[in-house]
């Protein structure tokens, strides 16, 4: 420090100063005219039909206030005048000090800026020296770091203890909260792959903030929902498919309907039954079917039907539906290529 300071060759400022004295004149008087206005109108309530003169009243109260709070403005403003020049002079007087107070003041705080960023330098060396080899992200801590940086917790630049078991206790704690979400992962994880679902979103609601028991919740609730949906599902096709099949069935009901009424009423039929002699049936053995049943030979005949159809395609509908229906193989002509 210097000797100027030391010595105190500033001295402190020697002003000479009477206090400015305020006689109240009449003072009683002036109290009284006060308290006869405040008793006149003391518990006055307007009303609608005294409004025009309470108004005025209104008016008149106002404005004498207003008169007596000018008076006293124009004394304090009297009185401050002596006080505004000695404090216009003061200000003069003083400022070249404060202009070297804040030279001063900026190159101090220069210094100690540069020493904090030092500060936080140590920090940040101790965060990524003690999350090495760890699953912890030491930028994390960043929002910790300027107050571990400050200058009570090191020894000029040295970190104490203190300081290094506060980082330690909290880089510890993040690495519970990684063994834990790695857990809760697993279990979710797991339960996912035993009810064959994709772990993918709930792992997306374990993040959010979601806790373990709620994200199960949801997957139990989804798993139901799922299987209650599917066997919805497989009703649904299994009643579709007993409805194509009864289509299918009234379908070919309907067609078969349909063609024997068309042959009903398109065609011409004309019968001709052949019965043969046993003895006679055995020279025509395609009109004649022989069946041995043990030791007896049963005869059996054939009847021969003749359908004319108008065309070669009714003869082949007709020819497919009776096939289709268990008959055997029928001989049919057209009309006029008999």
């Amino acid at each position: 420090m210097s000797e100027v300071i030391e010595n105190e060759e500033v001295k402190d400022i020697q002003i000479e100063f009477k206090p400015a004295v305020i006689n109240i004149l009449e003072e009683e008087k002036f109290k009284e005219s006060i308290s006869r206005v405040v008793a006149e109108y003391t518990g006055h309530v307007p009303s609608v039909e005294n409004l025009t003169v309470d108004k005025k009243t209104r008016a008149s109260l106002n404005k004498l206030i207003t008169k007596i709070e000018t008076r006293r403005k124009e004394i304090k403003k009297t009185i401050n005048v002596p006080y505004a020049e000695f404090e216009g002079w003061y200000k003069k007087a003083i400022a070249p000090m404060e202009k070297v107070i804040e030279t001063i003041d900026a190159g101090i705080k220069k210094i100690e800026t540069e020493q904090k960023e030092a500060r936080k330098k140590v920090v940040h060396e101790l965060l990524v020296e003690l999350t090495t080899n760890t699953e912890v992200d030491s930028r994390i801590f960043e929002n910790f770091v300027d107050d571990w940086a400050k200058a009570s917790n090191f020894n000029d630049i040295k970190p104490k203890k203190q300081l290094i078991d506060s980082i330690t206790y909290v880089i510890d704690g993040e690495k519970q909260k990684i063994d834990e979400y790695k857990a809760n992962k697993d279990t979710i994880s797991n339960f996912c792959f035993g009810n064959n679902v994709s772990d993918t979103p709930y792992i997306r609601m374990l993040d959010s903030g979601k806790s373990v028991s709620e994200v199960m919740s949801a997957i139990s609730e989804d798993v139901l929902f799922e299987k209650q949906r599917k066997e919805a599902e497989e009703k649904r096709k299994e009643a579709e498919k007993q409805r194509q099949v009864e289509l299918k069935k009234q379908q070919q009901e309907f067609e078969t309907r349909k063609l024997e009424a068309s042959f009903n009423s398109a065609a011409s039929v004309s019968t001709k039954i052949i019965q043969s002699e046993p003895e006679k049936t055995k020279s025509i053995p395609d009109e004649e079917i022989a069946e041995v049943s043990g030791a007896e030979i049963v005869q059996k005949y054939r009847a021969v039907i003749e359908i004319c159809f108008s065309s070669l395609e009714e003869k082949n509908q007709w020819k497919q539906v009776m096939i289709d229906n268990g008959f055997g193989d029928f001989k049919a002509k057209e009309f006029g290529k008999i």
